[in-house]
């Protein structure tokens, strides 16, 4: 799912409230020392490292620092506008909104870094300042024996904070096996974007809902196949990571790596939700193909908008590393989309129980 223009049609409200993002002098030592200010978050995203030689890594670290701002004034204003422009109705409703709402009205903190301790050792690796998003990025470096994953091969880190635990994770994934590439809306979780009104009400007043059978698939792909792992890749954009992230705990999905966008609502980066689909899932997935070039990849993506050209358009580019492309058909799509591939790489599906057959 993507989205756009005509379907994500922010108010004014919205977007000259949002993100005033803020500076005090008396943060000023905060970000000469790198300590996280007792009134600021830190999310780290869940990361995929890449072997690059027979004894080191390369290992991406993703995070994001702001102030949550849980009382301002201009979060207040924007629930109440949004609230009218959704047409808010009952409490659950209400408190959904707010919590939804949060993460695009923080302010974001630039130019500051966190130190972070990986695993049993390593030492402290100090990170590079964020940006205007409040987003930090690096790529360490590292010896197999500075890395410790546990069962699942996944690693977990902390920011260094005396007071409060700031946890990430990086999934240290072996050169060879398989890989599942999957979209979120209307893939694993019903979010109907084809009706603006239910795509509205199942982004911000409904808890989340998971499509049928796409929980118990994903675990018979990682039980049956070896090395497997998961990488969501969609459009939505990171501020709505910690909800889909804790919706996906619940439910009881595998473990997985997280690929959004970046935005930061008030300037031009809030243009990239309307930005083209194709062009954006290809730079997002690439990446993931060119730094696995041993592993198969199984794609999975829904009619709605463009997995399918992205799917059969990575299929033309790698096609010894494409295993199998699964497209949920919400608009009765048909076989014309998919022209250019084995008929014997890929399937419409309703729900995960209809692909349980294809794990093999």
């Amino acid at each position: 799912m993507m989205w756009t223009p005509s379907t994500l049609l922010l108010p004014s409200i919205f977007i000259t409230i949002l993100s005033a993002d803020s500076f005090s002098l008396s943060k000023v030592p905060n970000y000469l020392t790198g300590k996280i200010a007792s009134d600021e978050r830190v999310v780290f995203f869940p990361t995929v490292a890449n072997k690059i030689n027979i004894t080191h890594w390369s290992v991406p670290i993703h995070g994001w620092i702001f102030e949550p701002e849980l009382e301002s004034r201009k979060r207040r204003v924007a629930i109440k506008g949004l609230g009218k422009l959704f047409q808010v109705n009952d409490s659950e409703e209400k408190r959904l909104l707010k919590r939804r709402l949060m993460p695009f009205t923080v302010d974001n903190q630039s130019m500051k870094y966190v130190n972070i301790k990986l695993g049993n050792g390593s030492g402290i690796h100090r990170l590079p300042r964020s940006r205007k998003d409040g987003h930090f990025t690096s790529q360490l470096t590292l010896h197999d024996d500075e890395l410790h994953g546990n069962d699942e091969g996944i690693m977990h880190y902390n920011a260094v904070d005396r007071e409060r635990t700031f946890e990430g994770s990086i999934h240290l994934l072996p050169s060879t096996g398989v890989s599942i590439i999957s979209d979120i809306d209307d893939t694993v979780k019903i979010t109907n974007y084809l009706s603006k009104k239910e795509f509205y009400k199942n982004t911000f007043l409904r808890e989340f809902q998971e499509v049928p059978g796409m929980k118990e698939l994903f675990h018979k792909c990682k039980s049956e196949y070896d090395s497997c792992s998961i990488h969501y890749v969609s459009a939505s954009p990171y501020q709505l990571f910690e909800e889909l992230h804790s919706f996906f705990e619940r439910a009881g999905f595998p473990s997985a790596t997280f690929h959004l966008k970046r935005i930061r609502v008030k300037d031009k980066t809030l243009l990239q939700l309307f930005a083209d689909p194709k062009d954006y899932k290809l730079r997002q997935i690439e990446p993931l193909l060119r730094n696995f070039p041993q592993r198969k990849f199984i794609l999975i993506g829904d009619s709605g908008e463009k997995d399918p050209e992205v799917y059969v358009e990575l299929y033309r580019r790698y096609p010894d590393q494409i295993e199998k492309i699964w497209i949920r058909n919400v608009n009765e799509a048909n076989a014309t989309r998919m022209e250019g591939v084995d008929p014997g790489r890929w399937k419409y599906f309703n729900d995960g129980f209809d692909l349980m057959d294809q794990v093999v």
